[in-house]
């Protein structure tokens, strides 16, 4: 019934509307699209979605090593805004400063993920250039509930149990959940696609090298005494036995090629995590229409992966070490055997966000809101094996004591503890961002037009954000920021009949934002959309927005190091291309730095037809440009742009018309490149009532047709579209199809994953993606199908999924990896069973 309508905020806007669309395009993913994903986390549910172009990778080989996060449009790093339940979190991770790490959110507490594919800084304030992800907690349950989940593949698995309690009275409501998840790391040692890195089969090169276990030795000059050959492989040996000049006859003038990536325990394609999680909220009732209200969620997340081996690159063994057979000196180039210990990460992080409000109603139709909220991520990790030391490595090959040297020629130990201690090391690093803001807003009526209400917001904010970083060197920054904002939506013209019957047959919807930051100024954004509905079942709007993204803490607060200019090779096209061989290069901050600004449009259509119960179609055209991007210029391009810059390049006084010596040159970060992006996203579903169940056929597709960068003064537009990029680029097309049918009883359903074709990095003519991958997900209601099983339990409900049902390996591509990180995923065929219980 109409008039049993209540009016709901959605992402996108701060206004409480009736209708779920508006002028700009807002995706809405539930739990159950989640679990029927079969994905195991959250950063893989968000890459498999369509208007996700690239991913930032897992494992090693992943941009942000470990840490989950989402690039809308493939656009670049840090330019998606995360939201937790409509509100900012720290922008910081354990590894970097400059992304929030969603592995931190409670995968169990999640209700539903709403995403905004276009710029919305106007309602949201910076970091939204790309758009927004605001993850929803659940709220409330009545009663207690339990959900355990298992997943496994080819070797690795993965789990995770929750329980929750709840309640609702006249009083208020309240939730408490705790969860425990934990999944095993998976390494290049566990993929046969790694283990021979002659990639000559699929079209590549021989990549193997001689950082083996054990290794390749070399004569300095000439052939290796006893051999007529200056090279060979070093041969399998007996534990406890000395090699003898004689066994390296067979492997004369031959080497040991390896994967170094297989090296130790092998380069992690994702790591391994251990998360204890805590979700609470409560509602309290404090008399008339207001109520305090509080949420907490804590997260203390470990993840863990070995990686590569120890190495020894050409190193000098004298002729006196105990375990040389030649008598001479000679060279060792080797990976050592995990039992000398391997490279690794280890990271321990501690989330904490709370946040206590009250809220109610105040005179007429408006209400307000006001909140105080902290979030913080306290971090520390350690880099096993990552430091060495060369003065110790050169003192144990060169030892005449075999309980002090190291032995380049062992297939396993190779020295003991305290020496190996004494060469490779740890290094730790111990990070804190968090952010402390208060937030407040009135929410009501403005006015009221013939067409109908004008509703509007105006709200506040400030916040302190903070990030101290602890490893080699330290950096300790802060920023305070304030916004004022406001937003309105006013129906233009009513069409249909009158009362209930009634719809808004035009609207337009205003927003503005000023934000000033402390350490960089201040930025204003608009935002506007246009909705027409010609019937109540069809929707065309169109929106506009200006967006911007302010400089990270990390890029504001910056470390001074110095370093000689010589080093660099650089030369002076002041001087007539001058070699400059003297003078010295800064790292440092830059105090005009401004923030990197966005455009976005969208023009679109959704169609609903009423009665259709889930029947839909919508397309939206969209366009983004980024300009102002932040990057740190390379000193030569500083030099080649000394005009554009100024002040980044200083000279000794000049003579006889001719510019002074470079004396010094900053490196550092500047405000200058830009990305042209635009395309097309299409959503359909169609549902049927047949005697067997609800079926349901949908599909969805992103189409990107420009994706244009400039990175470097007086660079030509770069035409990232449809090329691989480590970074940041998109394929034209990323779809899906899916089949359900829902009995009631029991659901099944199919979807198919596309990828569109691509070519590899670099100029290569090699091409990529073009494939489907499918997935398989299917649901039992326990209680329907067997009443009287489990009788103490009110719901019961068993899930299970599997992804990548053919098991599709990634492709080849070139250069390190070897595999395209932006869209591969190494589980393979995945499978996973949930079973929820309420009680």
């Amino acid at each position: 019934m109409l008039n049993e309508l209540i009016r709901v905020e959605v992402t996108g806007s701060r206004l409480k509307r009736l209708e779920a669309e508006g002028p700009a395009p807002v995706n809405v993913y539930t739990r159950d699209d989640i679990d029927k994903s079969g994905q195991p986390n959250l950063q893989r549910f968000l890459a498999s979605l369509t208007e996700v172009s690239a991913s930032t990778g897992e494992g090693g080989f992943g941009t942000t090593l470990g840490q989950g996060t989402v690039q809308l449009r493939g656009l670049p790093l840090g330019s998606t805004l995360v939201l937790i339940n409509g509100r900012k979190v720290q922008g910081v991770g354990s590894f970097t400063g400059n992304v929030f790490n969603l592995n931190l959110i409670p995968m169990a507490a999640i209700e539903r993920v709403e995403v905004v594919p276009l710029g919305s800084s106007a309602v949201y304030g910076g970091d939204a250039l790309a758009g927004v992800v605001n993850v929803i907690l659940k709220q409330a349950i009545n009663g207690q509930s339990v959900t355990a989940r298992l997943g496994s593949g080819q070797g690795y698995s993965d789990g995770s149990v929750s329980l929750a309690t709840g309640g609702r009275s006249a009083e208020g409501e309240y939730l408490l959940m705790g969860s425990y998840s934990r999944s095993s790391p998976l390494s290049m040692q566990q993929r046969a696609f790694f283990l021979d890195a002659d990639y000559r089969r699929f079209g590549g090169a021989d990549e193997r090298l001689n950082y083996c276990a054990p290794g390749t030795v070399s004569s300095p000059s000439g052939n290796l005494p006893g051999l007529n050959s200056n090279v060979a492989g070093i041969p399998q040996g007996v534990s406890g036995q000395p090699l003898k000049i004689s066994d390296f006859q067979a492997s004369a003038g031959t080497r040991n090629l390896c994967n170094v990536w297989t090296t130790g325990g092998g380069v992690a394609l994702f790591h391994g995590y251990e998360t204890l999680a805590l979700h609470a909220l409560a509602e309290h009732q404090l008399g008339g229409s207001w109520s305090a209200f509080t949420e907490l969620t804590y997260t203390r997340d470990r993840m863990h992966a070995r990686d590569l081996g120890l190495r020894l690159g050409n190193v000098l063994v004298p002729a006196g070490n105990p375990f040389n057979p030649f008598g001479a000196d000679v060279r060792v180039t080797a990976a050592l055997g995990p039992e000398n210990g391997t490279e690794g990460l280890a990271r321990q992080t501690n989330f904490t966000r709370a946040l206590v409000g009250v809220r109610g109603s105040l005179a007429g139709s408006w209400d307000a809101e006001l909140t105080a909220s902290t979030t913080s991520d306290r971090g520390g990790s350690q880099s096993w094996n990552e430091a060495v030391n060369s003065s110790a490595l050169n003192a144990a090959l060169a030892s005449t004591n075999p309980a002090t040297a190291l032995n380049p020629f062992a297939s396993g130990r190779m020295a003991s503890d305290e020496v190996l201690r004494g060469i490779w090391s740890d290094n730790r690093r111990r990070s804190v961002g968090r952010k402390d803001q208060l937030t407040g807003q009135v929410r009501g009526t403005l006015l009221r037009l013939p067409a109908g209400a004008v509703d509007s917001v105006i709200g506040a904010e400030a916040s302190r954000d903070s990030y101290d970083v602890s490893s080699t060197s330290e950096t300790h920054g802060s920023r305070r920021s304030a916004a004022a904002y406001g937003e309105l939506r006013a129906p233009l013209v009513r069409g249909g009949g009158e009362g209930a019957d009634g719809w808004s047959l035009a609207a337009l919807t205003l927003a503005a934002r000023r934000d000033h930051y402390s350490d960089f100024g201040s930025a204003n954004t608009f935002q506007g959309g246009l909705e027409w509905r010609p019937a109540r079942s069809l929707l065309i709007r169109a929106s506009a927005a200006n967006s911007f993204k302010p400089p990270t803490i990390l890029q504001t607060h910056v470390n001074d190091v110095v370093y000689q200019a010589a080093t660099y090779r650089l030369v002076d096209p002041a001087r007539g291309g001058e070699a400059i061989t003297s003078g010295t290069v800064v790292r440092t901050a830059n105090p005009d730095l401004t923030p990197e600004h966005g455009q976005a449009r969208g023009i679109g259509a959704v169609w609903e037809p009423e009665g259709g119960h889930g029947t839909r179609v919508s397309m939206t055209h969209w366009q983004m440009r980024i300009r102002d991007m932040i990057a740190v210029l390379a000193t030569q391009s500083a030099l080649d742009n000394e005009k554009l810059f100024p002040g980044l390049v200083t000279r000794a006084p000049g003579a006889n018309g001719q510019p002074g010596q470079v004396t010094s040159v900053k490196s550092t970060e500047v405000n200058f490149g830009r990305v042209d992006t635009s395309g097309t996203d299409l959503d359909v579903a169609y549902v049927w009532k047949t005697s067997v169940g609800r079926l349901t056929a949908s599909g969805g597709a992103s189409r990107t047709n420009e994706y244009r960068v400039m990175l470097a003064p007086g660079a030509p537009l770069v035409d990232r579209l449809d090329r691989r990029f480590r970074d940041f680029w998109a394929p034209s097309w990323k779809g899906r199809l899916s089949l359900g049918l829902d009995q009631g009883t029991w659901s099944l359903g199919l979807t198919s994953r596309y990828l569109g074709g691509y070519k590899d990095i670099g100029t290569s003519e090699r091409r990529l993606g073009k494939f489907w991958t499918h997935d398989l997900a299917g649901r039992v209601d326990v209680k329907k199908l067997w009443p009287d099983l489990l009788s103490g339990f009110r719901t019961a409900s068993l899930g299970a999924s599997i992804t990548n049902l053919a098991d599709r390996e990634p492709q080849f591509a070139q250069g390190a990896p070897f595999y395209d990180v932006t869209q591969t995923d190494w589980r393979g065929r995945y499978a996973s069973v949930r079973l929820s219980l309420d009680w």
